[in-house]
């Protein structure tokens, strides 16, 4: 494996302290997303859908630290939205490594070379590059709806490892990949000196353009046992041997969704980082008021069935691997044997328990208050009419308590609104997460294909040109 042994320890110290004190949830990564714009559009991403004014705001840098010490954990991944495009991202950093946090900034990398080459971070082992990397040139290209994203990333890797930085890569995999053009790929990233790799299945966000391509269970049981069969032996990975071998279906793992965190502009996000279902202003709010029986492919919730995804079963893996013998020492013989799907013998999930109901159906009944918990689903703005008359236009981003959260389109501070307040709630901004972009792009991407295949000289496409 490829965890610095100072890394591991950092994270074994702190889960047994967790035992000791008898908690029974606790976080081991905190994903702290300062902000959500992207100079990428994916069509398997569901976190850059929102109006313009929301991607322009940034979070201040005392608002994340004070997340990161509500918190407690060892590790802090950096995700987005683009984080490079953060214009505190340097301030960050420095801080965090102040605290001796494990850092993982999770880039695509198209404006690394740009911030190594101004000076913005210093080498580091808190800090780690985790390149968002999904296959080889034809594979992340399309993944990304972007051509030539390859090329810069691959570019910057070079750089960065040049520099002594620590990087990893980080790929999701979808329903069209290559088993063997992905494993070429890895042996390919490892020649580049990345320290390690890492992979996760897609999750099929609701607010993703492509919900085609998304893998279920057995999808990503039969992928993960294909890439993982006999692996090279310079493949590194930098996550929990148990989690790779839940993914191959070898072994049976509980969601633990409060195990990754998710702070972003809005709060902390209800209940975990993929599933947005409101927020909460601080950690123990999260961890105390969230009805954590209702997540989790146990509870028979159907937005978890699919779900293999790290953040909710990287904490799990690690959890079972400090607080038992049997996972401590599967744990060890993995690392010291390395993980191949021909060993071991696969297993058959559990059937799932019924779904645990929360009354909150019964709240929908009235007109507006259905209307107001369907606009926290929706990637738009709306227009909010008050029994007094006024008209505001905005992003709902939480009802709960009798009131609602708002960010005004035209104002830089959020809104707390009553809901008695509020006479009707109309639908009228465009919704950023339709899929009517994507397919276009996909329909362009494959003329263009068969254009370059056939001799003509074209230009690279993307569904943003230019960063938003």
């Amino acid at each position: 494996m490829a965890v610095p042994v100072s890394q591991m320890w950092a994270v074994a110290s702190y889960v047994l302290k967790q035992k000791i004190l008898r908690r029974k949830r606790y976080a081991t990564v905190l994903m702290l997303e300062p902000l959500l714009r992207c100079n990428l559009a994916c069509a398997g991403c569901g976190k850059i859908q929102y109006p313009a004014h929301i991607l322009k705001k940034e979070m201040e840098v005392s608002d994340a630290l004070k997340a990161v010490e509500e918190c407690g954990a060892p590790i802090i991944s950096i995700p987005g939205g683009e984080p490079l495009m953060y214009s505190k991202i340097g301030q960050l950093v420095k801080e965090l490594v102040k605290r001796k946090k494990y850092i993982y900034l999770c880039t695509n990398a198209l404006l690394l070379k740009q911030r190594l080459e101004e000076g913005v971070f210093e080498p580091s082992k808190y800090l780690t590059f985790n390149i968002h990397m999904d296959g080889d040139r034809e594979a992340h290209d399309f993944a990304v709806c972007r051509e030539g994203t390859y090329e810069k990333a691959e570019e910057a890797i070079k750089l960065a490892v040049s520099q002594g930085y620590r990087v990893c890569t980080n790929t999701t995999l979808f329903s069209h990949v290559n088993p063997e053009n992905t494993r070429k790929f890895f042996s390919r990233m490892m020649e580049l000196g990345v320290e390690g790799l890492t992979m996760s299945p897609g999750y099929s966000y609701q607010k993703a353009p492509d919900q085609q391509n998304f893998l279920n269970r057995e999808k990503t049981f039969t992928l993960f046992r294909d890439l993982l069969k006999d692996p090279e032996p310079e493949w590194k990975f930098n996550q929990s041997p148990l989690f790779m071998e839940f993914l191959m279906g070898k072994l049976h793992l509980e969601c633990t969704p409060w195990g990754n965190p998710c702070y972003t502009l809005f709060g902390w996000q209800k209940p975990c980082y993929l599933l947005q279902e409101g927020y909460t202003d601080s950690w123990e709010e999260l961890i105390n008021d969230t009805a954590w029986e209702n997540y989790g492919r146990a509870s028979g919730n159907s937005k978890c069935q699919n779900c293999m995804v790290h953040c909710g079963y990287e904490p799990t893996a690690v959890h079972q691997t400090f607080n038992s013998m049997k996972g401590f020492w599967r744990t060890m013989m993995a690392t010291l044997n390395g993980v191949n799907s021909r060993r071991g013998r696969d297993i058959t999930p559990p059937v799932v328990g019924k779904r645990i109901e929360t009354g909150a159906e019964a709240k929908v009944s009235d007109d507006v208050v259905g209307k107001l918990h369907r606009a926290v689903d929706y990637r738009g703005d709306v227009t909010v009419t008050l029994h007094d008359g006024q008209v505001l236009e905005g992003f709902v981003f939480n009802v709960e308590d009798g009131a609602i959260d708002f960010f005004p389109a035209k104002q830089a501070e959020a809104q707390v609104i009553q809901v008695s307040a509020i006479a009707n709630v109309d639908f009228t901004g465009r919704n950023f997460a339709d899929g009517a972009s994507w397919e276009a792009w996909v329909k362009k991407y494959n003329e263009q294909k068969a254009r370059r295949e056939a001799g003509e000289k074209v230009e690279a496409i993307g569904i943003f040109s230019e960063p938003l």
